[in-house]
């Protein structure tokens, strides 16, 4: 009913403002909003999982218009606060004690709140500083049935709208489903910070907090506090002794690190989730969404940025084809005329001045002409280049990120040919051809057995479904196919007939026209007939369709 009533106000308060009422309650047009702004609005007042869901969409060009993507990327998930007590019982809830069992001292008032969770400041009688993250009491059950209705609506819209049928709407609500429902157990986040602290353990310039597993549940996480600077305050970095271009460089490496080398990345470092601090080291919270790319795709990826840099339409191409996993693609040409077409617009542009958020969306769309659909990881790694890009572009720093690319890529190319993946790769073919010496005899004698017993038989899948058709269908399908086929050439005979106008009489044995008399002409009964037998069989096939 929330539902119902939000949407009905924001539309009672758009046909007061644009409807023949104007003219009393907006004479001036003050309150006029376009379609995208109330789209925009509705979903603010609907809650957490519609803001993520906008937030999503307006790094999806695929799904929505410039105009309309611009505008959700003003979606904030800030959301009013709970009760703080409300936070003091689920924390006691969760780590099973008094909270002044485990901490000597705990801030009762909340330091940030968000539309997932809440975050308060307090120390361990260790002495360590930490920061609790407490999940919303409800907010499962309630995700949980709106992305439900995210999924009835989808439903509603592929059906009614089957030109769609290339995007998956329902496949994308369903990752979207996967999405939130990940964030919310906060044990995975856990495991996302140690597998970032495993990954950067030698390496100075990130630092992820130290997390506190023995106290951390799926509604609560404790973690390490960090003081740091917002990394876009560029007035505040440099008074302080930061040097912007470092702390640029360091974040773009720390990212192409996580994408590059593990293929394991963080999929929202917008500046709410880093901070920096001494020797212009990155820290990073909130490691909710992440998402993964497959060693085939990163060195699509790789490739992808190599061949641009070099103007090799045909290694784009390829790269492409292998970052989307498409294979046996037939109109390679006329897509490397249009890599080619792109890659011209970018031509007159030094590397450090290229939009790689503009490049990557180009050529999303280009590959979404052709009907080749776009991974859902690939859209959050687009998403994490552009975030990272825009931090460095707060900084003022201008990097040139082909080249940042180029050692990550000779490292890949060094693994890719080096003697331990060559090794790994035969002792892997060999155990594949092993297991084939050893079960092909077993299977080849289960089909002779098969066959002795039960001969050949085999069945035909057709449609989205896999139906199966055994031979006596497809023998009925054949007899019916046969007969109208029949029926079709019995008509073409008994038209032309009719519009020559052929006279056929038939005469009995006293030499008087038989057929005359009570039917009239041959060519005449011929023709009705058939027309009246064609109507009756196509309408019991429409009835049958349906």
């Amino acid at each position: 009913m929330s539902i119902i009533r939000i949407i009905a106000g924001h539309y009672i308060a758009n046909w007061l403002t644009t409807g023949p009422l104007r003219v009393i309650f907006d004479p001036r047009g003050k309150n006029r909003k376009t379609r995208s702004e109330r789209l925009r609005l509705i979903i603010e007042d609907l809650g957490p999982t519609f803001i993520k869901f906008g937030q999503i969409i307006a790094d999806r060009p695929d799904i929505a218009s410039e105009g309309l993507r611009m505008e959700l990327k003003k979606l904030q998930s800030s959301a009013r606060p709970m009760p703080d007590d409300i936070a003091m019982q689920i924390i006691e809830n969760e780590i099973g004690a008094s909270i002044e069992t485990v901490f000597s001292e705990f801030n009762e008032d909340h330091i940030a709140s968000a539309s997932i969770a809440q975050v308060y400041q307090a120390r361990l009688h260790t002495g360590e500083r930490v920061v609790l993250k407490v999940q919303r009491p409800n907010i499962r059950n309630k995700i949980r049935l709106d992305i439900k209705l995210l999924q009835i609506f989808a439903q509603k819209i592929q059906n009614q709208y089957p030109e769609i049928s290339n995007f998956n709407l329902i496949k994308f609500i369903e990752d979207f489903g996967d999405i939130m429902l990940k964030e919310l157990d906060f044990m995975n986040e856990l495991s996302n910070m140690m597998r970032f602290t495993h990954m950067f353990k030698e390496d100075d310039r990130v630092y992820v907090p130290k997390i506190y597993s023995k106290y951390s549940t799926s509604k609560l996480l404790i973690m390490e506090y960090v003081e740091g600077e917002a990394p876009d305050n560029l007035a505040n970095l440099v008074s302080k002794g930061f040097d912007p271009k470092i702390i640029a460089e360091n974040g773009i490496n720390v990212i192409l690190t996580m994408i590059l080398k593990h293929g394991f990345f963080h999929a929202d470092p917008h500046s709410g989730n880093m901070f920096i601090r001494g020797n212009n080291q990155l820290v990073l919270i909130d490691f909710g969404m992440c998402a993964s790319l497959k060693p085939k795709q990163i060195d699509g990826l790789i490739d992808f940025l190599i061949g641009f840099a070099d103007n090799n339409p045909h290694k784009i191409a390829k790269a492409l084809l292998k970052l989307t996993e498409v294979e046996n693609f037939r109109d390679m040409e006329s897509l490397e005329f249009e890599i080619n077409e792109l890659t011209l617009k970018y031509t007159y542009y030094s590397y450090d001045e290229v939009d790689i958020s503009g490049l990557f969306t180009d050529t999303f769309k280009l590959l979404m002409k052709y009907g080749i659909t776009i991974p859902s990881s690939l859209y959050m790694l687009l998403k994490t280049l552009v975030t990272i890009q825009k931090v460095a572009e707060s900084l003022h720093v201008k990097l040139d990120l082909i080249a940042m690319v180029k050692p990550y890529a000779k490292d890949k190319i060094k693994e890719r040919f080096g003697w331990k993946n060559i090794k790994s790769k035969i002792i892997n073919s060999a155990e594949d051809y092993l297991y084939l010496v050893e079960t092909l005899p077993k299977d080849i004698k289960a089909i002779i057995t098969s066959f002795k017993h039960e001969g050949l038989r085999h069945n035909i899948k057709l449609g989205e479904e896999g139906n199966t058709i055994g031979n006596t269908e497809i023998r009925r399908h054949i007899y019916r196919f046969g007969a109208i086929v029949l029926l079709g050439v019995l008509l073409i005979c008994a038209t032309l007939l009719k519009v020559y106008n052929v006279k056929t009489v038939i005469y009995n044995s006293k030499g008087e026209p038989f057929m005359g008399k009570i039917f009239g002409n041959f060519p005449d009964v011929f023709f009705v007939t058939t027309v009246i037998i064609s109507v009756f069989v196509v309408l019991r096939l429409m009835f049958r369709a349906k």
